[in-house]
């Protein structure tokens, strides 16, 4: 795997929690590992959510500092409230950054509808979609505890599954509109839903 920058997807801490927290730290676990691998820096985007005292993006920043990873590999924003927000961020900011190839990190039950919706932003070529998982092979021992601590129960998993399940759907009733106005009402429905906590 060769990649210029990674994403680190963000991850609403309303439902559970310790393990939404689980999940942040084995993502930042992963992006640690990638940029050993050759990424020149890390990403993330999440906006201050409601029922969130702290962005996600600040939370991961402080993981990804316990890991030792330079600040100046990191690239915060508190932009986005969506997954398709990020995508469309995402690929702004690999423009800027003059990246030819991102890795984005996010759950394992949240990877197939991210691969869509960022393949649709920055093309298949430019973008690859992992779980934390796919990095524990590349990663050192606190790395791997912590990638290995933010994996799903199978509960957890069902659970989320029909949480994508629903939003899939819901895309795809969309679907029907011109991609611009398709993409400006999931973003705002993510407003609705998520909010902004301050």
């Amino acid at each position: 795997m060769a990649f210029d920058g990674v994403l680190i997807l963000g991850k609403e801490l309303r439902r559970d929690r310790p393990r939404a927290l689980r999940e942040l730290k084995a993502r930042a676990a992963a992006a640690s590992a990638a940029l050993r691998r050759g990424a020149v820096a890390v990403a993330s985007l999440e906006a201050p959510l409601a029922g969130q005292e702290a962005a996600g993006s600040t939370i991961v920043a402080g993981y990804l500092d316990e890991l030792g990873v330079p600040s100046e590999r990191v690239i915060l924003q508190q932009s986005s409230r969506s997954t398709r927000e990020e995508a469309i961020l995402a690929k702004t900011l690999a423009d800027e950054q003059g990246w030819s190839r991102l890795l984005v990190i996010t759950a394992v039950y949240h990877a197939p509808r991210a691969r869509r919706l960022f393949e649709e932003h920055l093309g298949r070529q430019r973008v690859t979609v992992h779980s934390p998982q796919a990095m524990l092979r590349h990663a050192t021992e606190q790395e791997r505890a912590w990638i290995t601590d933010g994996e799903s129960s199978p509960e957890a998993l069902a659970s989320e599954l029909r949480v994508e399940q629903a939003f899939s759907a819901a895309e795809r009733l969309l679907s029907v509109l011109p991609d611009p106005l398709r993409w400006r009402v999931e973003m705002q429905a993510a407003v609705l839903l998520r909010g902004r906590s301050r």
